[in-house]
């Protein structure tokens, strides 16, 4: 049975957020009164902490997200996001909070999929239940984009600048609780926030009489005006995407919650019985510090070692570069659109195998798209540095993504940022694995292979989520897709769905789940909420062509529940001789 288990519809890795290397529940309140104008502040939610604070809860929504105080003030809803370098903080709470705002070192951005426009921010302090990290930098940007999809605003992310300050970090799945050690005062890391806290605020460093190239020197860090007077913003290029899909396969209902002994997860696939520990590394030069944070993991894809990075940030299992992919041949199947700091686009495919230490897996689908080359992203004094690393085997640029659905596989992961070693901890055997990323993941399997087949069915139309902002004036109440492009001579043409229409619901779906386990799913009166596109594309490659749906759209101020035929999804190419006969 298909289930629908979380309303992260898009895929929004927020992985890669890059700033040139230096060396060394709803969130929005009442508008507050305010004798010259009314300013929409930000809610804090509920603080939950434990003992000494440093252990927390957080919501598993195919990511991680915490809670988290800025500048005191909060908690707000957070990303915790190893893959991203900086920690991000949403315009929303900059501008309440009157941050300054610096133009990123360089002149540039940051690295996300499509473009964003972004600034640094100094913050005092943030602070995670009774861990603070002192004064630190952030990015700050806009990112209502997603919240359509998620259904309310993500006001930050929780990035490499935080986490590496960290001693240990635990992340029990069976508990919903993340646990913080810290470092002890003699054995702090280099805090590389300091250097560029230091140029941001005017001063300088020794033996650097002109600042770092590539950063702003005081006073010429404020956005230049074009002859309209608007800020001169800085755009970037893509960057990869993170799966949180919308659909999970339960399953049959045969056989569901029988102990046999192993620990068990709520559909077909099982979670390791054995743990293990896994080293990771980051880019460092000797004299110089680390220029690159992220967790870099040897894995093995098909048979051929490979360099991933790791990413909380991410919550499909693998998500491949182009030019890897490439060169092992994957084949590719449907396509669909990504969200992070903007937009982009991503193919689905499968590989044979995957292994990375005790853990050996087959027949798994994955994601094919452009990753971002850190090599790319170094400033030009740092490049000069590039053959001394390539001597010494040090990958700067990674093959592709583990995401966070590989620790979700156990009941525990355990990052030491001191040795850079992730323990993974087994389930007890008989407990239920509640976190089990398997059934999202046959879901996909499912439908990469019908799309080879010619199976998958397809709804001939693009679009994209209505932001929270808007869904009081559209009148939604669970929100909806936009229509964008409507095919010529397509399904939902044929079915008279407009450009401009709103998608809400898939009208009756829930009818076909059972009853128990639904209280995850978003439904209303036996419908499903529809938030965003590649729920709908992957819906339909689960559908045979000729599949009769009825969708609910708003038109102005009509509700009208259309009936749908779906086409058949226009794959063309080789199927694999491994899934021919799948």
């Amino acid at each position: 049975m298909k289930r629908w288990i979380q309303t992260l519809a898009a895929v929004v890795l927020l992985a890669g957020l890059v700033v040139p290397c230096v060396i060394t529940s709803a969130q929005d309140a009442p508008k507050a009164k305010d004798e010259k104008k009314a300013e929409k502040k930000t809610e804090a939610a509920p603080e939950e902490v434990e003992g000494d604070g440093l252990t927390v809860p957080f919501e598993f929504e195919g990511l991680i997200f915490i809670q988290v105080k800025v500048n005191g003030k909060g908690p707000y809803k957070f990303l915790f996001d190893s893959g991203a370098t900086q920690s991000v903080i949403n315009q929303r709470l900059s501008k309440e909070f009157g941050l300054e705002e610096h133009d990123m070192p360089g002149g540039g951005g940051v690295q996300g999929v499509g473009e964003a426009e972004a600034k640094l921010v100094v913050l005092d302090n943030l602070q995670i239940g009774g861990y603070e990290r002192g004064k630190c930098v952030a990015a700050s940007m806009n990112l209502d984009h997603m919240s359509g999809t998620l259904g309310w605003h993500m006001m930050g992310i929780v990035g490499q600048n935080v986490i590496k300050m960290m001693k240990q970090v635990e992340i029990d799945f069976g508990a919903s609780k993340l646990s913080i050690t810290k470092y002890g005062a003699d054995e702090m890391p280099t805090d590389s926030d300091a250097t560029i806290i230091s140029m941001l605020e005017g001063g300088g460093i020794p033996g650097l009489p002109g600042g770092i190239p590539g950063l702003p020197k005081p006073g010429d860090d404020k956005p230049k005006k074009d002859e309209g007077g608007k800020d001169d913003e800085f755009s970037v290029g893509p960057m990869q995407p993170m799966s949180a899909f919308l659909l999970q396969d339960m399953g049959s209902d045969d056989g569901m919650g029988e102990d046999d002994g192993d620990a068990t997860t709520t559909g077909e696939g099982k979670s390791p019985t054995e743990g293990q520990t896994i080293s990771y590394t980051t880019v460092s030069l000797p004299m110089m510090g680390e220029l690159v944070p992220y967790w870099y993991v040897k894995c093995e894809i098909n048979g051929e070692e490979k360099t991933f990075m790791f990413d909380t940030g991410a919550s499909m299992l693998l998500a491949i570069g182009e030019e890897t992919a490439a060169d092992l041949k994957l084949t590719e199947s449907f396509g669909y659109p990504v969200k992070g700091v903007g937009k982009g686009q991503a193919k689905s495919s499968m590989v044979e195998s995957f292994a990375i230490g005790n853990l050996q897996e087959e027949d798994l689908a994955c994601t094919i798209m452009a990753l971002p080359k850190m090599s790319d992203q170094l400033p030009d004094m740092i490049k000069m540095f590039l053959p001394f690393l390539k001597q010494r085997g040090i990958a700067l640029d990674f093959d592709g993504i583990v995401g966070i659905s590989l620790a979700a596989r156990y009941q525990k992961m355990i990052v030491n940022t001191q040795t850079k070693e992730i323990e993974f901890v087994p389930y007890e055997k008989g407990a239920e694995n509640m976190a089990s990323p398997y059934e999202s993941e046959e879901f996909v399997k499912d439908a990469v292979i019908r799309t080879w087949h010619g199976k998958a069915g397809k709804f001939g139309l693009t679009g994209d989520a209505v932001t929270l902002d808007d869904w009081k004036k559209y009148g939604l109440e669970k929100g909806g897709m936009i229509v964008e492009e409507v095919e010529e001579g397509g399904a939902a043409a044929k079915a008279g769905i407009k450009k401009g229409d709103i998608i809400t619901h898939l009208v009756g779906l829930a009818d076909e789940m059972p009853e128990e386990g639904m209280e995850d799913a978003d439904t209303v009166d036996g419908d499903v909420v529809v938030r965003d596109m590649p729920a709908l594309i992957m819906f339909a490659a689960s559908k045979d062509p000729g599949s009769e749906l009825t969708v609910r759209v708003k038109r102005g101020d009509k509700t009208l529940d259309l009936k749908v035929t779906l086409d058949k999804y226009g794959w063309e190419g080789t199927i694999p001789e491994r899934w021919k006969q799948k």
